[in-house]
C-alpha cells in the first residue's frame, strides 16, 4: 500500500517538472547571496547581452517565431567562481499553447576555446580550488567582446531548430514557471581586460501573437545576490574590486618571451634586472645597477662585482667574474686573461725595443692614432703591411 501511495505521489508531481529545465544549484545560493527570489523587477544586468536582445526587435533564434539573446554565463557554478561560456538563451513555444520556456544553444562562433574557469582571489583552475603556490603563468587573453577578445566573433544562431540544443549543459541558481519560464543564471555583467564581474542574473520569457504564438526574452535583470570579480589565471582583483591586475607583473609582462638557458623566467625581477635581447632568439637579464652581478648560476640576486679590467658579468650566465692580480677582464669572452706587462721603454718604442734599435719613424711615441699606437706597442703588424 505504501509503495502504491509513493508511486501516486511521484506521478502527481511529475507535471510540475518542466520538460526542458536547466539544472539548479541551491547549494550555491548563500555563496552568491541569492535568496531564491522570483521577483520580476530589479537592477539592470549591465553588459550581459552581447548579441540579440529583448522582445522581437532583433534577429530571431533557431526558429523564426522564437527570439533570443547571447550572454556569457557560468554553466558550472562553484563557491568561488564558475566555468564561463557564451550561450544562446532562447524562448521556445508551441502553437496554440499558452506557454513559453527557456532553451539554450551554442551561438554562432562558439568553441570551447571561448570557455574558461574564472575565479575569486586565492583560487584558480577547475572548480576554482585554493591556490597552493605562486602562479607559473598568466593568461594574457583579453576577456572582452571586442575584436581579438575572448568573446569576440559571437552572433545569434538563426537556423537549425533544436539540433544544437544544450540546456542539459547548464546549471543555474533557479528555474520556475512555464508561462512564462524564468531562469536565474550566473551571468557576466561586466567584461574586464583580464577577467569579468559576475552576478546572479534573472532571464524571463514572454509571448504574444495568439494563436500562432511568438516567444521572446521579455526581461533581463540582476537577481538578488552579490557580484564578484573573477580573474583569469595569473591575475587577482585590485584593491577596490573594479578590475583584475597581475599577481606577478614581471611574470605577466614576459609571458610571451623565450628566456635563454641560465636565466629562469620565474626569477626575473624588473626592480633589479634589465632585459637584453639575444641573437639566438631568446632574452637574458642582468643586474641593472652598475658594479653588480649574480653570485652564481641560478642565484639571480645582485651583489657587488668588480668592473673595468678587474671584472664584470659573464654574458653567458650573468655571474660575477673577478680577475686576480696579473689578469684582466676580457669583455668579448667574459673571462680573465693573463695581463702582459709593458715597460716604459716598450711604451715608447715597442715591445722589446729601445731607442737605439728603432728608427725614429718607427718609434711608437710618434704615432697619433690610438689603434696604431697600441699595435705598435704590442708589436702587431697590420695585415695591409704583410701583403
Amino acid at each position: 500500500m505504501k509503495r502504491k501511495f509513493l508511486i501516486f505521489l511521484i506521478i502527481l508531481f511529475l507535471p510540475l517538472v518542466p520538460a526542458y529545465a536547466i539544472g539548479t544549484a541551491p547549494g550555491m545560493w548563500s555563496a552568491w547571496g541569492y535568496d531564491g527570489s522570483t521577483d520580476t523587477g530589479g537592477e539592470a544586468a549591465g553588459d550581459f547581452v552581447i548579441a540579440g536582445g529583448l522582445n522581437k526587435g532583433g534577429p530571431h533564434g533557431t526558429y523564426d517565431d522564437e527570439w533570443a539573446l547571447v550572454g556569457v554565463i557560468g554553466i558550472k557554478i562553484v563557491e568561488h567562481g564558475g566555468y564561463f561560456c557564451p550561450y544562446q538563451l532562447q524562448c521556445a513555444n508551441e502553437r496554440g499553447e499558452k506557454k513559453t520556456w527557456t532553451m539554450y544553444y551554442w551561438p554562432n562562433g562558439f568553441s570551447y576555446g571561448k570557455c574558461e574557469w574564472l575565479c575569486e582571489d586565492g583560487h584558480s583552475g577547475t572548480n576554482c580550488m585554493p591556490n597552493t603556490s605562486s602562479p607559473v603563468m598568466c593568461d594574457n587573453t583579453k576577456y572582452t567582446t571586442e575584436t581579438g577578445g575572448k568573446f569576440s566573433g559571437i552572433s545569434l544562431k538563426t537556423s537549425g531548430k533544436d539540433s544544437n540544443q544544450r540546456e542539459a549543459d547548464v546549471t543555474g541558481f533557479n528555474a520556475w514557471g512555464k508561462d512564462p519560464e524564468c531562469d536565474v543564471v550566473l551571468g557576466v555583467i561586466k567584461f574586464l581586460e583580464h577577467g569579468v564581474i559576475a552576478a546572479p542574473v534573472r532571464v524571463c520569457c514572454g509571448r504574444d501573437n495568439w494563436r500562432g504564438v511568438d516567444s521572446y526574452i521579455s526581461s533581463v535583470y540582476r537577481a538578488t545576490g552579490v557580484q564578484k570579480v573573477l580573474c583569469a589565471p595569473g591575475y587577482e582583483s585590485n584593491t577596490d574590486g573594479s578590475d583584475c591586475k597581475p599577481i606577478n607583473e614581471d611574470l605577466c609582462s614576459t609571458q610571451n618571451m623565450k628566456f635563454c638557458a641560465n636565466f629562469p623566467r620565474e626569477q626575473y625581477d624588473s626592480s633589479i634586472h634589465r632585459l637584453e635581447k639575444n641573437d639566438a632568439g631568446c632574452v637574458k637579464y642582468f643586474c641593472s645597477e652598475p658594479g653588480t652581478a649574480f653570485p652564481s648560476v641560478g642565484d639571480t640576486r645582485c651583489i657587488e662585482c668588480s668592473t673595468g679590467v678587474k671584472g664584470g658579468a659573464n654574458s653567458a650566465n650573468g655571474v660575477c667574474v673577478e680577475c686576480q692580480t696579473g689578469e684582466y677582464f676580457d669583455q668579448e669572452s667574459s673571462s680573465c686573461k693573463i695581463a702582459t706587462a709593458y715597460s716604459k721603454s716598450d711604451m715608447l718604442y715597442g715591445k722589446g725595443k729601445t731607442k737605439n734599435t728603432t728608427e725614429l719613424e718607427e718609434q711608437c711615441w710618434t704615432i697619433v692614432d690610438p689603434t696604431e699606437y697600441v699595435n705598435c706597442v704590442k708589436g702587431v703588424v697590420p695585415e695591409s703591411d704583410t701583403e
